[in-house]
């Protein structure tokens, strides 16, 4: 069967692929996930579609899982394109139930991408030659494994290929962009093409010429490219320089590699000792081992963070931790001394290895705030909360670098809630809030220390008055 596909131009005109087009239909032999990275106006989701349906023509009989986070978008925007590229090749779309059917008996599904249960499950049932995901920012690393288990269609290439804006140092950075040059190497890997609205550095464009020379899409209008940079610093740096390095609605903005990751050294017998620790089975159980000089600064110097590992190799693996004159105090969330239907805890099974953990500070909001001036240089540009940078590390620095800030709502239908950071990935820097909480709980004077007396009254009721 032919099939004639092609790029169009404004008019409708058929016209050749932009470069970066190009080398997002070239595939190298060795990748089998490709992310089209870029800013506003690359074409992206153009060149998405248009892989989508190369697909679907080269393999009869193929299989395609497309979508995006939210529905409503991805038909208002990716949908309208891919029917709009595949013209007559599509035999049938059935919208409610959300396939498009092609004449040579291919099938596309497209369904919202959300984090729920169905969702997963839906994914999970299918036999699929391809999935193709609009703004994979937006969706969760859970839901593309799930779509990455299922490819499994015999006769075709069994490949993803998605289309991205640039979110911080998250999952997607991690699997394409920070380890780009060693999957470069590694058959099976991730191949990452990266898109720029306008080249940092060049001044705004004041006529169509410069958009040719400076822009990776030269027939955007200039004005255009005017107006976007003119919007905030960090936005022009996420959407039209398709900069990574957005921090913007971290929790903690102020952190920083290079300053708070600092090399090892031998930590000072007499200095404070803490072991931290955040249940979890299922999800990771997070055990931080820290230490406090004499002037209240903070050194993280290990951690252990895994899944679905008992409390019986937990405990050997902070035997194996544990220094000969030093001491400890152990600490710990405070749900593991929640008893359980059969009227014991998970604290009474760490007594049973020789650990008797201490109920944490599980304040939140405070928390956040003590933990964020920790990690802020002060008037004399000191931190006081370093780790050490050691490959243990890892996890932590992950979580530090995706904890964000729930986006808040307004409208007269919405109830505004207290900001609050969204509730994923956050166990070892659960640790860290209950670890500045007992720093600074127990450097609070005590009413003795503040020169306050108990007074015991003929009643035998305890009063308290200055001496």
């Amino acid at each position: 069967m032919d099939i004639v596909v092609s790029y169009k131009d404004a008019n409708g005109n058929s016209t050749e692929p932009l470069p970066h087009q190009e080398d997002y239909h070239l595939y190298t032999g060795w990748a089998k996930h490709h992310l089209l990275a870029g800013s506003l106006g690359t074409g992206k989701s153009e060149a998405m579609c248009m892989e989508a349906i190369h697909q679907c023509a080269t393999y009869d009989n193929n299989l395609g899982l497309l979508g995006r986070k939210v529905l409503d978008a991805f038909k208002k925007s990716t949908l309208i394109q891919l029917l709009d590229v595949a013209g007559d090749f599509v035999l049938k779309h059935k919208a409610q139930d959300r396939e498009i059917i092609f004449k040579n008996g291919s099938k596309i599904v497209y369904m919202a991408l959300d984090d729920s249960r169905d969702s997963i499950q839906r994914i999970k049932s299918m036999n699929l030659g391809f999935f193709a995901f609009d703004q994979l920012e937006e969706v969760s690393e859970d839901t593309f494994m799930a779509a990455g288990g299922q490819l499994r269609r015999k006769g075709t290439m069994r490949v993803s290929f998605h289309t991205c804006n640039p979110s911080g140092h998250d999952w997607v950075w991690k699997r394409w962009k920070k380890e780009k040059e060693k999957n470069n190497a590694v058959k099976g890997g991730y191949r990452l093409i990266e898109t720029k609205t306008w080249q940092e550095g060049a001044d705004s464009p004041t006529s169509q010429e410069e958009v040719r020379v400076y822009s990776d899409n030269p027939y955007l209008p200039y004005d255009y490219i005017q107006f976007l940079l003119e919007m905030p610093q960090k936005w022009v740096n996420r959407y039209v320089y398709c900069g990574w390095d957005d921090f913007e609605g971290l929790v903690y903005s102020m952190w920083d590699r290079k300053k708070h990751l600092i090399p090892q050294f031998d930590i000072p017998k007499w200095w404070n000792r803490y072991i931290i620790y955040d249940y979890g089975y299922k999800n990771p159980s997070a055990i931080l081992f820290a230490a406090v000089d004499d002037e209240g600064f903070i050194y993280v110097y290990d951690l252990i963070y895994k899944s679905e590992t008992l409390i019986e190799e937990l405990a050997l693996l902070i035997d194996e931790r544990l220094e000969g004159d030093c001491s400890y105090e152990f600490i710990s969330d405070p749900s593991i001394l929640r008893t359980e239907r059969d009227g014991n805890s998970v604290a009474d099974e760490w007594l049973d290895f020789g650990y008797d953990w201490n109920k944490a500070n599980n304040d939140k909001k405070s928390g956040f705030d003590r933990v964020a001036r920790y990690l802020s240089e002060d008037k004399n540009g000191y931190i006081k909360l370093k780790f050490f940078d050691i490959p243990q590390m890892q996890s932590l620095v992950d979580e530090i670098e995706k904890y964000k800030w729930k986006e808040l709502k307004f409208g007269k239908d919405v109830k505004t809630t207290p900001e609050e950071p969204i509730k994923k990935d956050d166990h070892a820097l659960d640790c860290i809030r209950y670890l500045v909480h007992e720093i600074e709980d127990s450097s609070e004077p005590t009413l003795e220390e503040e020169g306050w007396l108990p007074v015991f009254s003929p009643k035998k009721e305890t009063s308290w008055m200055g001496t």
